[in-house]
């Protein structure tokens, strides 16, 4: 396993060549960077329209150049060659270069496609959780005015134990073996799953509340805004994503901004996108969730992105002769109405260690389902022998689908 990783390793490294998400209008100086906010007139105390969405679609595919078209200028330059101005000094003293705009997503460029690359599977098990309304992201919206241009909105973002399709919820019970899944009243048989029509119901988990407060998400501005239809999140609390895959989980901490398009008539988000700084000290609590436990393999690719460090963690500490600390990230999401429950869920969302009990040289197989539609679909050749049709069938089926990438960015 250990000669398999490092020949994929080595592979993805040699064929790495050396987002724009915003429209040429919002460009500031060419650089893709998050809308102005409106003037001020645009908002009133009186605003009190509520709007929740939950994430679907999360896309982390970004091989090939689709690196180069994701993300965000952070650092206020642009980076196309190795003479020009950086903000820190890189492992080597050559920056890595910047995508279309100055667009700084060094680790879409070198690692995501090493993990996507090597766990084929990995966006069908976060669409299949996902789906099923398992450990779903929620983005809401409050104190808006209801247009496209809000100076001054209540954003936050929280996540959900579990999901139903469910019109009343007031009788829902708890079950399963860890407590976590909703259950029909009398606790005999499951509610039913999201169905993805705006009217789901999630539960939503405690730990991504202050002290269960459904009013106070751990990510939460009273001073977000609404641009154009495109929602502006600042992200400066090291906000953290997680992502359940099944048995294992994707979660990444990082500063900057969650951006989003709220669709004309309200009900969807059209694209979006969570762009920002990753400090290169959490890498290893990012890929070990993943089932990523191979001690040899994870000291290679921590070593592939400290070599392509092109940040730091802070802008405002630090200068340009500094070492580079942190590096640039981005991953796109769709989003569509639901309704948060008036109940918190009872128990935290668990999340799974596929490293726990598994030896330092296991691979990630322990944390994938690895009979998956998008291998399916395009090289079926590779799946497992073991696959059969049952196991295919609930990709094939899932309302909220396997997403596939932007090719054109935003």
């Amino acid at each position: 396993m250990t000669r398999l990783l490092t020949f994929l390793l080595t592979a993805l490294l040699l064929t790495a060549s050396a987002c724009s998400v915003y429209d040429s209008k919002l460009m500031d100086d060419g650089l893709a960077t998050v809308p102005d906010r409106p003037p001020s007139s645009t908002s009133a105390k009186s605003d009190d329209t509520e709007a929740v969405f939950a994430f679907r679609n999360v896309s982390l595919d970004q091989s090939g150049d689709r690196w180069r078209r994701f993300g965000l200028d952070l650092d206020g330059m642009n980076t196309t060659s190795v003479g020009d101005a950086a903000e820190c000094v890189a492992a080597n003293g050559n920056p890595p270069l910047d995508g279309n705009q100055g667009i700084d997503n060094a680790f879409g460029q070198y690692v995501l496609p090493t993990v996507v690359g090597l766990i084929s599977c990995l966006e069908d098990n976060i669409a299949l959780n996902q789906g099923r309304g398992r450990g779903t992201v929620l983005l809401r919206l409050r104190e808006w005015n209801g247009t496209p241009n809000d100076a001054k909105v209540d954003v936050s973002v929280l996540s959900a134990v579990d999901g139903t399709s469910l019109d009343d919820v007031s009788g829902v019970e708890w079950g399963g073996a860890d407590g976590s899944a909703l259950m029909l009243p009398g606790a005999l048989a499951e509610a039913p799953e999201p169905t993805w029509d705006g009217e789901d119901h999630f539960f939503v988990d405690p730990s991504s509340l202050v002290a269960g407060d459904l009013d106070r998400a751990d990510v939460w501005k009273t001073d977000a805004y609404i641009r154009d239809g495109r929602v502006v999140l600042p992200l400066d609390t090291a906000a953290t994503f997680v992502f359940l895959t099944g048995p294992g989980s994707f979660s990444i901490s990082l500063n900057g901004f969650l951006i989003a398009d709220i669709s004309e008539d309200r009900q969807t988000l059209v694209k979006g996108m969570i762009a920002g700084r990753f400090p290169a000290g959490e890498l290893v609590a990012t890929l070990r969730p993943l089932g990523i436990c191979s001690e040899s393999f994870l000291d290679s690719v921590v070593g592939l992105l400290t070599d392509n460090l092109d940040l730091r963690v802070d802008p405002d500490v630090g200068s340009p002769d500094d070492q580079c600390t942190a590096t640039g990230v981005s991953f796109s999401f769709q989003g569509i109405r639901a309704q948060i429950a008036d109940q918190v869920a009872p128990v935290d969302l668990p999340i799974p260690d596929p490293c726990a009990d598994v030896g330092s040289e296991a691979g990630p197989e322990p944390a994938f389902d690895r009979c998956c539609r998008s291998v399916e679909l395009n090289n079926p050749e590779a799946l497992p022998d073991e696959c059969t049709p049952e196991d295919l069938e609930p990709y094939a089926d899932l309302a909220n689908p396997i997403p596939v990438p932007l090719e054109e960015g935003f």
